[in-house]
């Protein structure tokens, strides 16, 4: 018998006997604090195969999880749906799990909208989307390169821009058809959000930006619970494994691990627990069986108001995914307040 096999078994005698916490949406659906993220390694890679994110998917599932996140610009949609194909009826009701996509920047004219969500619901096997995202606030030139860039590797704009406003009003529509129950928007910094609850027919129910205890985004938060709007964090871990890109090791923070020590859990956990405390939902990617059992188990423990303080203190507002390719477009994000 596998490693694996044992603890596939481990995980199926382990899983959540009840539903996972969840927040609530201004539509009134319930979206679990805790989901599987699918996305890439970092921005603008992909993995040689999609068999990981397939297998992770299933995992998840039968270990509680009823949240799973995506992005055509994953290009893992069809592994998703494959996974989904083999648990949704069998271990888990439609009814029952959140799914999560997200519209890229090259899908941003008004007429690629409609046929960039059918793309994910035909990917996914899906009738509708739980939550259908803008994935940026900056439109891309049009077509099916994920990345287009020019010689000096700078992301190919919109030409003739198109502003953002105009793409949601495409999304509102998605709604209005029955193929997205809830929308919002990601990496939108707070004037960017709050442009889009103050003209938009359809205000957002979410918000998915970069979060984790070294870029705490409390004012974009204090933002967000003023006006209903619910905070997303990717990840929340800090993309381990990635601190000579990067610098950024919330897990090997000393205050991070003597918190953990204290309550027998892992780096991981706390820093998941402190934005689960917070509101916040998180989608930390895997494909590690272990990893995500373990980043399952953060509802049984509770962090002091002196804990949540700490980590919250370690703001260092260091930023991993930038998309520095396009910083000097006026609606790049970074430049405001999160």
């Amino acid at each position: 018998m596998t490693r694996l096999t044992n603890l596939l078994r481990h995980i199926s005698r382990h899983a959540p006997n009840m539903a996972l916490p969840a927040a609530t949406l201004r539509t009134g659906a319930r979206m679990p604090l805790l989901g599987l993220g699918t996305g890439p390694g970092s921005v603008g890679t992909w993995q040689t195969s999609t068999e990981p994110i397939y297998e992770a998917v299933k995992v998840a599932i039968d270990t509680g999880y009823r949240h799973i996140d995506n992005a055509e610009s994953y290009a893992e949609e069809q592994a998703v749906g494959r996974a989904l194909q083999e648990k949704v009826g069998s271990v888990v009701e439609r009814k029952d799990i959140f799914i999560t996509s997200k519209l890229w920047n090259t899908r941003h004219h008004p007429d690629d909208v409609l046929p960039a969500c059918q793309r994910s619901l035909t990917d996914l096997g899906l009738d509708y989307l739980d939550l259908y995202l803008m994935h940026f606030p900056v439109a891309w030139t049009r077509g099916d390169v994920y990345y287009p860039k020019d010689e000096n590797g700078r992301a190919v704009l919109a030409t003739p821009d198109v502003p953002f406003m105009d793409t949601w009003k495409s999304m509102e529509k998605l709604v209005d058809a029955g193929l997205v129950k809830a929308i919002g928007v990601s990496n939108f910094n707070i004037s960017q959000m709050e442009e889009v609850l103050t003209n938009g027919r359809i205000k957002p129910a979410v918000n998915q930006v970069e979060s984790h205890p070294y870029l705490v985004c409390s004012k974009l938060l204090k933002c967000a619970a003023d006006n209903n709007v619910i905070i997303t964090a990717f990840s929340p871990l800090g993309r381990p494994g990635e601190e000579s890109l990067h610098g950024v090791s919330p897990l090997k923070d000393p205050k991070v691990v003597s918190i953990a020590e204290k309550h027998k859990k892992t780096p991981a956990q706390v820093c998941l627990r402190w934005q689960v405390q917070r509101g916040v939902v998180v989608v930390p990617k895997s494909t590690s069986p272990a990893r995500i059992l373990e980043n399952s188990q953060i509802f049984d423990f509770q962090l002091s108001t002196e804990d949540m303080e700490t980590i919250s203190g370690l703001n260092k507002d260091a930023r991993i995914v930038k998309f520095g390719m396009c910083d000097d477009h006026p609606q790049w994000p970074f430049n405001g307040e999160f």
